[in-house]
Parts: structure tokens; sequence; C-alpha cells
């Protein structure tokens, strides 16, 4: 190893420093190696998946630079990937909590984090992660799944507890806002289905009416040609929808 500026001002310690600077350096860049990889193998499940992915609504949506609880229904095995991929268009740091991150440990490196059900200690550390990642990062994005499980779609909402949603803002910053985004698959007449997103505006807090907020944006989404619409992600499929 050659001397650098660190081992030759401070001699053997700076050798080790200097040793630990260039590992640190290539986990940084094994990690952003890894991220990439595992967005383009989420791209390309989507592109498998759907025909195409659009956001309803005016583009960019009208997120203030503040912390954002993206909270959504959940319909659609792939809902998680529509999340991220919308964050990612818009820029924004992108953060999840998963009961079964163990089995799946490559997502921690596209901001998911540990939050499993026999494990009350874990999902502590995950919730003060997020604190620490809002208030580090007006960009941070946590995508929560209130109904708490995935349900057929010809299922209306799941009901889901007001109390809890205000338990949770209570413990994230006070700059952090609260969005509704409404997730929905239709087919147009193609081998796949669209997947459709739209936001709603965002509040400062839970209201006690998040349910029936993103049910009014899922009734959007149902209409036969909703418009304005922003392509996010398009597929090459073919006639045959191979």
């Amino acid at each position: 190893m050659s001397d650098g500026p660190v081992a030759r001002r401070y001699g053997h310690f700076g050798y080790a420093l200097s040793a630990l600077l260039a590992v640190i350096t290539r986990l940084s860049l094994q990690i952003s190696m890894i991220s990439t990889l595992v967005g383009q193998l989420m791209r390309s499940n989507l592109r498998r998946a759907f025909r195409r992915v659009c956001y309803v609504g005016d583009w960019p949506p009208p997120l203030p630079e503040r912390p954002v609880v993206l909270y959504a229904n959940h319909h659609y095995y792939h809902d998680g990937y529509l999340a991220w991929l919308l964050l990612r268009e818009l820029e924004r740091s992108h953060i999840v909590w998963m009961r079964e991150l163990n089995r799946f440990p490559l997502f921690r490196s596209t901001g998911a984090l540990p939050f499993p059900e026999d494990d009350a200690e874990r999902r502590a550390v995950t919730v003060r992660t997020t604190i620490r990642r809002m208030r580090n990062n007006p960009a941070a994005t946590l995508v929560y799944f209130p109904e708490g499980h995935m349900h057929p779609p010809e299922e209306e909402l799941l009901a889901f507890s007001p109390q809890a949603l205000q338990r949770l803002n209570r413990l994230f910053p006070d700059a952090a806002i609260w969005w509704p985004v409404a997730l929905h698959a239709t087919w147009w007449g193609e081998p796949h289905p669209t997947a459709l997103l739209a936001g709603g505006a965002p509040h400062d807090a839970p209201t006690g009416d998040e349910r029936a907020r993103l049910t009014a944006l899922r009734e959007t989404l149902r209409e036969s040609d909703p418009r304005p619409r922003r392509m996010l992600l398009e597929s090459k499929q073919s006639l045959f929808g191979s």
C-alpha cells in the first residue's frame, strides 16, 4: 500500500487508519452496487408484471422538502415495488418496514428495515432508525400500509385504527407530513395490467379520515380513463404477452 497523507502524518496509526478508510470505501461501493442491482431487478420484475406504470395527477406532486409518511392501500403483491418506483422518480429516500426482511436481506440496500412480529426490541430499533433518518434527511419517506396485510383488490379497504396512526405520528419529527397514495391495477385490453398510482393532498398529521382519503383516491383510479397521467415505467412486451 502506498503512503497516503493520513499514513505519512500519523505513522503506524495512519497506516491502520488508511487501511480502514480503504475498506469503508470498498464497502460503500459494494453497497451502492448492490442497491443498483436490486433496483434493476425490481424494475425488471415490474416490467414482467405490468404493461406500464403511471402516476395519475399533476407531476410532480406538491410535496414540500419535509420527511413524509406515504400511506397506501395494500391489494397487490407489487405494492411495495410500486411505491419504491414512485419515490425513485421523485428522488426521495425510501424507507419500508418488512416483517420478513431476514428472508430477503438484499432489500436492505433499498431502505428496508426489519419489523418482525415476534421481536419487539428489533421493531423498536427500526422505529428509532426511521426517526433518525427523518431528522437527518428531509427527503426521507416511510412507505406505510395501515391495513396491515395484503388482501384481494375486489375488497374495500380494511378498517384500521386512527389512534394507531396518531401514536405513530407522535414518534416522528414534527416536520413529518402524511401523504395518501392509492394503488390500483386495471386491464386496458392488453395481456398485462396497467398499474396506476395517485397521490392526495399531504397533511401535517393523521386526522382520523385516512381510510376515507385512500378510498376516494382509489375510486378516481377506477375511472375508465383517469388523467392526467405520467409514465413511470413501460414494458416492451410482445403481442403474445411474453
